[in-house]
């Protein structure tokens, strides 16, 4: 997709369709929607007299623009949190969504109140959200020439546009977010933990080292945690860690590691899961699909960058040689792990990954991870939540997500909690009761982890459960955006 931005009347645009935000403040149009209203002979408000568009029932509609440059008006429903990154990224992709399979290759979407650059970049990105197919990777038979049809080029139009080269960089941060999300798309019996493996190793042609670490070189570095959850699966573990050009000139003291959960099926192990709405659990990659498509792309926008990412990656299946609970594993920092409950199984590949990355030289680290039901029953598929040990490393990440257009929510990191992880047989368990099960899962991690760090719990947030006017049903590559914001920034300082 081509992005392109102009400070111009939104009636002068020449596009198939221009898209107009409605806020709930417009139930009487005024100043510039008024403007534009009257240019059209009065279409924007008629529409909505006539109850072709409500903004408590509608999320778009399209209708003829009158005597105006443009086509066709789309009246996009705005969303209620204030203006910024993230209302633009969300009214980008409605956009676009909206007009998937008609014959529109160039919108124009009118960012009314307007926005500073990183506002433009949000509602780019959100653009080419709009048109993402799940489907794609796979194919499907019955899929018309008509259906395959998206918006081609985007013309961002309000005060503030920036320079071309900004918009260059949200189309690679764009196209960046939808290799994440088909990697956290793919099936599990084709992407399996060798098979991500070989997607790292393709970063070579990006300028990046890849190393790929075996169940025998993990077990010399005493990876009992990060195995343990991988015996019972005829796939084997892999840790992957990927590292830009700038990874090695970077200062001793000034290197960002991003680790990435990836569990290609989490059948919950011998704590094995309920049968409905098991198949989602491909989706138990996300973390690691995260931080390998935002290294891909920091990589082509600044490789040197002083960032590496990590993803552990394993199959949780009950097989015949499949850890129990009861059983007692090391993770590589020598803490040994009671493990209560085999489906509490991204914690412990996390605290292997963590600390190894500590050992090659991460000086702050922020790991992504779907790692907790409780994370989705608090916050569902709109916010992320996250701990931060120091907090002002947390606000940094923070700032990162909220330039972008994620929504990422500050959790407290209660070690008070930590007694109740007390084992009688070992150091740690990997489960405790119920109650602030999203705190204590942070708590665990903190064990393990010595550096300023942040984590990050998707579990809600990672994807859709069902087609949405915003996005459709499944992966949506939650974090790619921020983790790349962050990197940069982190550069940069």
């Amino acid at each position: 997709m081509q992005f392109h931005a102009e400070a111009t009347n939104p009636a002068a645009v020449q596009a198939d369709v221009l898209a107009v935000p409605i806020y709930k403040e417009d139930r009487e149009i005024a100043g510039d929607l008024a403007d534009l209203d009257a240019a059209t002979g009065g279409v924007i408000s008629r529409a909505i007299d006539w109850g072709e568009f409500n903004i408590v029932e509608h999320h778009s509609a399209l209708v003829d623009a009158g005597p105006i440059a443009a086509g066709k008006i789309l009246l996009v429903n705005g969303v209620r949190r204030g203006k910024g990154a993230w209302r633009a990224r969300r009214i980008g992709s409605t956009a676009t969504r909206r007009l998937q399979g008609r014959g529109v290759k160039r919108m124009a979407l009118w960012l009314r109140d307007g926005e500073d650059e990183d506002g433009f970049i949000a509602a780019a990105v959100g653009a080419s959200q709009g048109t993402y197919r799940p489907y794609a990777y796979y194919g499907r038979v019955r899929d018309t020439e008509a259906m395959l049809r998206s918006v081609e080029e985007v013309v961002l139009v309000g005060e503030g546009a920036p320079a071309q080269e900004a918009l260059d960089r949200a189309a690679a941060i764009a196209e960046g977010v939808e290799f994440g999300r088909t990697l956290a798309n793919r099936a599990s019996n084709d992407l399996y933990p060798e098979a991500m493996a070989e997607v790292a190793r393709e970063l070579v042609a990006d300028g990046c080292s890849v190393e790929v670490l075996g169940v025998d070189e993990m077990r010399a570095l005493g990876m009992g945690a990060l195995l343990g959850v991988g015996q019972g699966a005829a796939h084997e573990p892999r840790l992957i860690a990927i590292r830009l050009p700038g990874w090695e000139s970077a200062s001793p003291d000034r290197r960002l590691a991003i680790v990435g959960k990836g569990v290609c099926f989490d059948s919950g192990g011998i704590s094995i899961k309920p049968a409905e709405r098991m198949e989602e659990m491909k989706h138990d990659k996300s973390g690691a699909a995260a931080v390998i498509a935002a290294a891909r792309t920091v990589a082509r926008l600044a490789p040197d960058t002083p960032l590496m990412a990590v993803a552990p990656m394993v199959e949780n299946m009950p097989g015949g040689n499949a850890q129990r609970p009861g059983d007692v594993v090391k993770a590589m920092n020598g803490k040994t792990i009671e493990v209560i409950n085999t489906d509490a199984e991204g914690r412990l590949i996390l605290a292997d990954a963590l600390h190894w990355a500590e050992t090659r030289g991460a000086t702050h680290l922020v790991d992504v991870a779907t790692l907790t039901g409780a994370a989705a029953v608090a916050f569902g598929e709109l916010i992320s939540a996250y701990f931060a040990r120091p907090r002002e490393w947390g606000a940094e990440v923070a700032a990162a997500a909220e330039a972008t257009g994620e929504w990422f929510w500050e959790m407290p990191l209660a070690t008070e909690y930590r007694p109740q992880y007390d084992s009688a047989h070992a150091d740690i368990t990997n489960s405790g009761t119920r109650e602030a099960a999203l705190i204590k899962s942070a708590v665990f991690l903190a064990d393990f982890v010595t550096v300023p760090w942040v984590h990050v719990d998707i579990a809600g947030s990672a994807a859709l459960t069902s087609d949405k006017a915003v996005n459709p049903k499944g992966a949506l590559g939650t974090a790619v955006s921020t983790l790349v914001r962050l990197a940069l920034d982190y550069r940069s300082a």
